[in-house]
């Protein structure tokens, strides 16, 4: 069919796709709406996030992909993953692998009378896995081949974070790494996709018993989840006006920085 004539002045090259920075980052794919970010994707991760060198993020394949609606904005979901008063109640078999977070505590200085128990490197003091455990998994052991090149202070921690927000964190463990990404859907609605990476050669032979990794992350999202719903309903009632942080909320406090760091940077003409 001849194609339809166009009004005289109109250049298509003036309306194209709008154009957006995409950049990779060690496998995965980043997209920036901005036309050219001031920042590479490397220099924008959180504080305190660690490199995750030793983990082959590149050289890995998704074993089990798991996708969710949350009824909730997306800050909500970012405070509770920066704190964790609630995991004692909200994460029993969480707080049961990792026992520092059964006292409702991220790390050793969170305590404020950790010099009492300075040189006890149990973990509940310590922090990193219960005595006898290697990974998040529903019992606790490997499933699959561990990642040679870790260090043992890695392999002792059991996790280990990098997050950057305010839409991805990527968690390494001894035998798999895990991705959460956030996208937000509406003010009160928010999508979450978890993936979980293994080595390729292994998962294709059948080496790894994924079901079993997979049940435990799936629970601590879910649960995750369930509690940061009651959340926004409860910001919904017309009673409430404001929170109150207690101090081992530090970073909650942080990421509120953040979120209005970025709002007063961000160029609202464009919004």
């Amino acid at each position: 069919m001849p194609s339809k004539s166009l009004p005289p002045g109109f250049d298509k090259a003036d309306h194209g796709l709008y154009r957006v920075a995409v950049e990779e980052w060690r496998g995965f794919v980043f997209v920036n709406l901005d036309e050219q970010p001031q920042r590479s994707v490397a220099e924008t991760f959180d504080a305190g996030t660690v490199s995750l060198a030793n983990w082959p993020l590149e050289d890995l394949a998704v074993g089990h992909r798991y996708v969710k609606r949350m009824q909730c904005n997306w800050k909500i979901f970012w405070e509770n993953f920066n704190e964790c008063l609630h995991c004692p109640n909200v994460h029993p078999e969480l707080s049961n692998l990792v026992p520092i977070y059964g006292r409702g505590l991220m790390a050793r200085h969170d305590d404020p009378h950790w010099e009492k128990h300075a040189d006890d490197h149990s973990p509940e003091y310590s922090g990193g896995l219960r005595q006898g455990a290697e990974t998040w998994s529903i019992d606790g052991k490997t499933h699959g081949p561990i990642f040679p090149r870790l260090s043992d202070a890695e392999r002792e921690a059991g996790q280990s974070y990098a997050t950057h927000l305010p839409s991805v964190f990527v968690v390494g463990h001894v035998d798999y790494v895990r991705s959460v990404r956030l996208m937000p859907v509406g003010p009160e609605e928010t999508e979450l996709t978890a993936e979980w990476l293994f080595p390729a050669e292994p998962l294709a032979g059948g080496e790894i018993d994924v079901d079993r990794i997979v049940a435990f992350g799936r629970l601590v999202l879910d649960q995750d989840a369930a509690i940061c719903e009651i959340n926004q309903r409860g910001l919904r009632s017309r009673r409430h006006r404001e929170g109150v942080l207690m101090p081992e909320e530090y970073d909650v406090y942080r990421f509120q920085q953040w979120v209005r760091d970025e709002m007063r940077t961000a160029d609202i003409s464009k919004a």
